[in-house]
């Protein structure tokens, strides 16, 4: 009760309560390259919150997983079956059923809903608000799952509710851009329930009672603000409250076609905020296939506490800055170059060695990084523990020396009774353009129980699916290049698509390549990346009517960005166009 009077008066502000696991993020390697979901989000926008001082660290709490006692007061025993088949989960997040980690996902699922349900708890005892930072799964009904929902959380934290007595009124309002089906299935019929949306799509017609309100395709944050405001008045003041906060309702997401900003999103989130201050409720990401999707929530919290003025910047990279903040922690004193604290350059093995005084010298990458030091970096950065839960256990690391092109570090794991290799690369020192680069002449990285499919095609170059890593991977090696006082990284691109995956942080050496490189996207971009790369690799590309081959030429991420001749670029750009000659039947 006092904590319901503080909120009104406004003095409850700047504590969230939020419940997160590093366990929400799914482990489906392909989910980013073939759905085109970003699977960070939730961490990101954790990160940046703690980072950020939103949200203390004491604040976070971890989830209990639900039970399926729990699931199966919403959901059918058949269903709740199928579960254990991984096509039934493939089904539900449109990938191969060769990339589901039935265990591993299920778990994730069930930790989401543990988190949902803990929010619910935690919302009526302090009669104000909680966020779990994933769920809002509202297209799961109780027969069946579907568009990335297993379970429907909601629902379920609701029949938990009341199988411990609370006979209270509930409230869902559902602002993702797809209107909740599921969630309608799972409540209907029920007494004290009020379920409101404001979506942009059309799924059918929903259960009587639904008061659902859709909006024109690229609708105006100002007409939208006034939707919501509208279904607000509407909505009758409840015990508790669910809100999915929905992240793809910005424009340019891949599945939502609301398409309002994040100022619009932030407005929205005020008002919303404003009609439940003082009274319990729940807040969800819900969707969200946009590479700002976790800004959207992150505001959402940032609303909740009552920095909704606080902008995020557009050049702020959660992952970069999770990254620079575990090195500094391996290494606070910022002391002699190594992944982890200790690292020295020279020990004692080194000496004993050359001088023949005691056992052969252990491998250390350029001169530094043991095989163990980076297996315990790879552990604090998340890396191994992600890898485990795709199904690989016993993991470890090798380092060794290729005599020539660069030092090899290949990361192993163990998986249907034999060993595989998950990770291989081959790192160097290289002047370019006169500064020093740490130098990737090789990296692949390989998910060997995964398998190719129209969801997830073979790529040129690949001979097994990824591991959906890559960007953690390269901030690995910026740190690397950070920690021997390097330039940056550099790798030179064998085929199309790695250089279209880099380009956000890489771009090549010289203007006139990158101005090509561009020229190349512009006149490609109708096509799928796959159907690009491969046109490129196959030789179906003309430049200016003439055959063009692939230019693997170097490129470069500085950790100093130093600015390119955009003139130059841009002459290039426009000189050249590129057309494709179609594939022969």
């Amino acid at each position: 009760m006092i904590q319901g009077w503080l909120w009104r008066l406004g003095l409850g502000r700047g504590r969230v309560h939020v419940f997160y696991d590093e366990a929400y993020r799914l482990p489906l390697s392909g989910i980013e390259s073939s759905v085109g979901i970003e699977p960070r989000g939730t961490d990101f926008t954790t990160w940046y919150l703690l980072e950020a001082g939103v949200v203390r660290a004491a604040d976070v709490r971890h989830p209990v997983p639900v039970s399926y006692a729990q699931l199966a007061r919403v959901h059918d025993a058949r269903y709740l079956e199928s579960l254990s088949d991984p096509a039934t989960l493939a089904r539900i997040y449109a990938t191969d059923p060769s990339e589901v980690p039935v265990d591993a996902l299920l778990d994730s699922v069930r930790l989401v809903c543990g988190g949902t349900l803990g929010a619910a708890r935690l919302a009526l005892a302090r009669q104000g608000p909680v966020v779990n930072m994933a769920g809002g799964f509202h297209h799961a009904r109780p027969d069946r799952g579907g568009g990335f929902c297993t379970v429907n959380d909601i629902a379920v934290a609701v029949a938990d509710l009341r199988a411990s007595g609370f006979d209270g009124s509930v409230a869902v309002l559902d602002l993702d851009a797809h209107p909740p089906d599921g969630t309608a299935a799972c409540l209907a019929g029920q007494p004290k329930v009020w379920i409101g949306s404001v979506s942009g799509s059309d799924w059918g017609t929903l259960p009587p009672g639904v008061d659902e309100t859709r909006v024109q395709d690229g609708c105006d944050d100002a007409t939208y603000v006034q939707k919501v405001k509208d279904l607000l008045s509407r909505m009758p003041r409840s015990d508790i409250t669910f809100v999915i906060a929905g992240g793809d309702v910005l424009g340019g997401d891949r599945f939502g076609r609301v398409g309002i900003t994040l100022a619009g999103a932030r407005k929205r989130d005020v008002a919303i905020a404003s009609a439940l201050r003082g009274l319990p409720s729940v807040w969800l990401p819900g969707g969200g296939y946009h590479a700002e999707s976790w800004k959207l929530f992150a505001g959402t919290v940032l609303v909740l506490a009552g920095l909704g003025h606080q902008r995020i910047t557009a050049r702020y990279d959660p992952l970069s800055a999770r990254f620079q903040r575990i090195a500094h922690l391996l290494d606070p004193e910022g002391g002699p170059p190594g992944l982890v604290a200790g690292e020295e350059p020279i020990t004692l093995e080194d000496l004993e060695g050359p001088l023949r005084l005691g056992p052969e010298v252990q491998p250390r990458v350029l001169g530094h990084y043991t095989a163990q030091g980076i297996e315990y970096a790879l552990f604090r950065y998340g890396l191994l523990s992600y890898v485990e839960r795709l199904g690989y256990s016993r993991l470890r690391v090798e380092v060794s020396s290729t005599g020539g092109t660069g030092d090899r570090i290949k990361v192993l794991g163990h998986a249907g009774g034999q060993e595989h290799l998950l990770s291989d690369s081959v790192l160097e020192k290289k002047v370019l353009q006169g500064e020093t680069f740490l130098f990737a002449n090789w990296l692949s990285l390989r998910h060997p129980r995964a398998r190719f499919s129209d969801k997830r095609p073979q790529l040129p170059g690949q001979e097994v699916p990824g591991l959906g890593l890559s960007r953690e991977t390269t901030e690995t090696l910026l740190t690397m290049a950070q920690r021997l006082g390097l330039a940056g990284l550099a790798f030179r691109p064998m085929w199309y698509h790695l250089a279209v995956v880099a380009r956000s942080r890489f771009h090549f050496s010289t203007p006139e390549r990158q101005g090509r490189f561009e020229a190349l996207m512009r006149d490609l971009s109708a096509l799928p990346l796959v159907e690009a790369t491969r046109a490129v690799a196959e030789g179906r590309v003309r430049l200016d009517g003439q055959p063009y081959p692939w230019e693997p030429d170097d490129m470069l991420c500085r950790l100093q960005p130093v600015p390119m001749d955009t003139d130059a670029v841009a002459a290039e750009r426009e000189r050249c166009h590129f057309t494709v000659v179609p594939a022969s039947r």
